[in-house]
């Protein structure tokens, strides 16, 4: 029953990236860097259609919807962060991204691409100057007032461009 299992998974697998501590610290600090750009434009969208909102739909005070509001502001983009940034953690030894069907793990932490409510809206490979390029998978799902999505971005290894770019075509006509 063991090696059933163990087929299905070698089936599903797709490829793994390996990285230096070197490499992999230095995507860290990138990675960071474009979650924390991203949640500031996350609080600013907040705050721009929070207070207005606030002040029309309950007549109240520029003061009191900036009271409520901003705590909001400041606590979703903060939660987002923490969470969608668990596995952008510094090590000293290898670190490896390995792709499957309907997921990826990411130094043993599993993070699913595809379920019922959960889909990739797309890939890109973006380039930088500091770093290794970077995989950028935009991870879209339901909820109750319409769609969401996160960016997820792991570093491509020298050498990898083609097999990253293979990698979005399959991804883009996967389900």
């Amino acid at each position: 029953m063991n090696t059933t299992n163990n087929i299905a998974t070698n089936k599903d697998y797709l490829e793994t990236w390996e990285f230096s501590p070197i490499e992999w610290n230095a995507f860290i600090k990138t990675a960071r860097s474009l979650k924390k750009e991203d949640n500031i434009y996350y609080s600013i969208a907040i705050l721009i259609g929070g207070i207005p909102i606030l002040m029309m739909a309950r007549n109240t005070t520029f003061l009191m919807a900036s009271a409520f509001v901003l705590p909001f502001a400041i606590l979703i983009p903060w939660l987002s962060n923490k969470f969608s940034t668990s596995y952008l953690k510094p090590t000293s030894s290898i670190s490896k991204v390995a792709f499957y069907s309907e997921y990826l793990t990411i130094n043993h932490k599993k993070i699913i691409l595809f379920t019922d409510k959960k889909w990739i809206k797309g890939m890109k490979i973006i380039r930088t100057e500091s770093t290794l390029p970077l995989l950028e998978i935009e991870i879209a799902w339901r909820t109750r007032k319409g769609d969401t999505f996160d960016e997820l971005r792991v570093p491509i290894p020298l050498g990898k461009i083609e097999r990253a770019e293979a990698l979005i075509e399959y991804y883009k006509f996967y389900k």
